[in-house]
């Protein structure tokens, strides 16, 4: 199987509490974006009495061993669905999307396994929803909207989801900027230094489209600790404002910024890819 795995930035990004389970209860508004991993797929029975995992990649930051989190997958997956025969595992993962930069690229990955697998093994999605779900969600806070893959607001830790069919950029084109800086995900959070019981308000479920008067609302909680480390991701946003991006944000906890530019704008946008091209930032423009 050839499955092409999506990237995802957040409209807003508001943490509410820290958990006693050492999470974090959040608000977020999920948006696939057109950027792709290209995730190549062979599961055949084995000849041994032990599974085998063959995992390999074009990106040498991403781990081989059982670190990996599409080997994590996959050995879950045996186990919810009680998988007892053995099988041989080959999976090459042909990065696109960057590697902590923000825009769940592993999640996304670990969905497409998820789904290749619920295929190959012939598994009932409907009858089988709740324990879908609940697999994607063992494995990464972002890998149950990857199973949805439309526009969403979602709390918990992001596995509560509600769709925003009136959310659409179907106006705008957007472009996304990585300055190949890793943003630890977990430095990010024990950052923000919550206090137990502390409670932070949000107003990102009022949103239901993108408008000009909810740009408010849609403030990313950790903008402020990663500027303060990284001043150069703040001057990114800050150039995408300046060359005509109507919106611009820090996606996620990690290193890559965007800029929303109307489709009327779109000599703006191309220009402003320019600009951060020859900064030998990675750009992307997704419609």
């Amino acid at each position: 199987m050839i499955i092409y795995t999506p990237a995802k930035i957040n409209f807003g990004l508001k943490v509410i509490n820290k958990r006693n389970d050492g999470f974090h209860n959040l608000e977020t508004i999920f948006y696939p974006v057109s950027i792709f991993d290209k995730l190549t797929i062979n599961i055949r029975p084995s000849s041994r009495s032990s599974n085998t995992f063959k995992i390999s990649t074009n990106n040498r930051v991403i781990p081989l061993d059982k670190s990996n989190i599409c080997f994590k997958t996959v050995v879950q997956f045996l186990k919810v669905f009680n998988i007892k025969k053995y099988f041989d595992f080959e999976i090459f993962i042909e990065k696109n999307i960057p590697v902590l930069g923000g825009l769940g690229g592993g999640s996304s990955n670990a969905a497409a396994v998820i789904k290749a697998c619920l295929k190959y093994f012939n598994i009932d999605v409907k009858s089988n929803k709740e324990k879908i779900l609940d697999l994607a969600l063992n494995i990464g806070s972002d890998v149950p909207f990857f199973m949805v893959l439309k526009p969403c607001f979602a709390t918990g830790r992001g596995e509560k989801m509600r769709l925003l069919p009136e959310f659409t950029l179907k106006d705008y084109k957007l472009l996304l900027v990585n300055a190949g800086i890793y943003v630890s995900t977990k430095w990010a959070f024990s950052s923000l230094n919550l206090k137990e019981g502390e409670l932070r308000n949000s107003n990102l479920s009022q949103v239901k489209r993108f408008e000009e008067k909810i740009f408010d609302f849609l403030e990313n909680d950790f903008e402020k600790i990663v500027f303060e480390r990284y001043p150069e991701l703040e001057i990114i946003k800050k150039e995408l404002l300046e060359k005509g991006a109507i919106f611009a944000s820090l996606s996620g906890t990690g290193s890559t910024l965007f800029g929303v530019f109307s489709k009327v704008d779109v000599n703006k946008l191309q220009e402003a890819q320019k600009h951060f091209a020859n900064k030998k930032y990675k750009t992307f423009i997704s419609e």
